[in-house]
């Protein structure tokens, strides 16, 4: 409030200095007129406009596969500004393949292969979808799901592994159970199998129950022998049957580990039946298997265990495709369309020929991991060199595995110990 000076108190005050006394002596805010002869405040400076925000980019990860699961992990610590990375996957469980044979020889326990991809990408910060990527469009760069909306990508890789082959036959028939998708496998083969047990018991049946593994590569040979481990052990009335087109089983192995499997699955008493290519089977009456000569096998149940072919989900994917259905990629892991489109694991061809194993896609995933980044970044691309053979370790179901390197082999119990070893670490790095 202004003071009147001391040396002239007689000196009248300015009528603008009175609007502004009278205005707060009286705090009449009503009297307009006396506002509009008070002194002006200068107007605030109005803000600066916010800089336009960034426009976040998208790094689609199609399926759960071994090389993704090592991806998502790292994002936890190396993310990119600016953009995010969303896993699809069809499931919310991923089942690490190595462990498959273990759990049905009752070697593991069943959630010991799963890992919980909700836990995963929460903990990296990484959005999960848990959906079926059904079409891939890389000129629109949109993903159609099956069930939700659409998502748009600005880099995107596929890792959604392989399906064993003819797959419309196991499609069709009850009798067939795929190994494929293995993070259901289990469950479903236990129900099975308890639903055969039932009726075998109900009927009285005089003759056993007949089970076949389809496919006599190290899978089959693996998942027959830790399955007639498992029957032995449970005393179940189920004979065990091991069919094959070829006429040798685990035809990538050393002659030496050959001989080990050839002995051991005679002294399981598990009956093999090579150079049968199965092309049909019969449900009525007593079930069989129907080969492509005609003749037949009685079978109850049969696991589909075959090579590796292309999901045929991968119709749906825009992308240039090899003459076994798979995605063609470059030696960097991009498919050979100019499109920012990766693939990796069972889900790609690549210029030389690359065997069908897990080992590989774990391979795969630092050069996946610099790639996807790389393309963001306007970095170069790394080069894939596959490894010049591999080591293999078949469990045989009763605490003991084959190994296999590089024409060496033996099989011993340390030997389950270290594939014991090797795929607990594995799964551990997820949890």
């Amino acid at each position: 409030m202004p003071v009147p000076d001391e040396e002239d108190p007689k000196e009248p005050t300015p009528a603008r200095e009175i609007a502004v006394v009278d205005l707060y002596e009286s705090h009449d805010l009503v009297e307009m007129e006396v506002v509009e002869d008070a002194i002006l405040l200068e107007p605030e400076p109005e803000p600066e406009p916010l800089p336009p925000p960034v426009p976040q980019r998208e790094i689609v990860l199609i399926g759960a596969g071994h090389a993704h699961l090592q991806i998502v992990q790292w994002w936890r610590k190396r993310p990119l500004h600016g953009v995010r990375m969303t896993l699809v996957s069809a499931f919310d469980r991923a089942a690490y393949s190595g462990m498959l044979a273990g759990v049905i020889a009752g070697r593991f326990e069943p959630e010991e292969m799963l890992i919980d991809l909700p836990k995963l990408c929460e903990r990296s910060n990484v959005q999960l979808i848990v959906d079926r990527a059904i079409r891939l469009d890389p000129k629109a760069r949109q993903i159609e799901l099956a069930h939700q909306p659409a998502l748009s990508f600005d880099v995107a890789s596929i890792n959604i592994g392989s399906v064993p082959g003819q797959e419309r036959l196991w499609q069709s028939h009850r009798m067939l159970l795929s190994v494929k998708p293995m993070a259901t496998f289990w469950q479903r083969f236990q129900i099975r199998q308890q639903e055969m047990l039932v009726q075998w018991r109900e009927a009285e049946l005089p003759k056993r129950l007949q089970f076949a593994v389809v496919g006599a590569g190290a899978a089959g040979v693996e998942l027959a022998l830790c399955l007639e481990e498992r029957i032995h052990n449970e005393d179940l009335p189920i004979d065990m049957h091991l069919v094959d087109a070829a006429n040798e089983v685990w035809r990538s192995a050393s002659p030496g580990a050959i001989r080990r499997a050839r002995k051991l699955l005679k002294h399981r008493g598990i009956d093999l039946h090579l150079g049968q290519r199965v092309v049909d089977c019969d449900e009525d009456g007593p079930s069989a298997l129907v080969f492509e000569d005609g003749s037949r096998l009685r079978c109850d149940l049969a696991i589909w265990a075959t090579a590796a072919a292309a999901p045929a989900v991968l119709q749906g994917f825009h992308l240039p495709r090899s003459e076994k259905g798979f995605v063609l990629v470059d030696r960097t892991l991009r498919t050979s369309a100019d499109v920012p489109v990766f693939a990796a694991g069972d889900t790609a061809d690549f210029p030389i020929p690359v065997p069908k194993a897990g080992v590989y896609s774990v391979r795969q995933g630092p050069i996946l991991w610099h790639n996807l980044r790389a393309v963001l970044t306007g970095k170069p691309l790394k080069i894939y060199h596959p490894q010049r053979g591999s080591l293999v370790l078949l469990a045989c179901g009763d605490g003991t595995a084959i190994l296999d390197y590089k024409g060496w082999s033996l099989r011993s119990g340390w030997a389950w110990a270290l594939k014991c070893g090797i795929d607990r670490a594995f799964v551990r790095r997820f949890r």
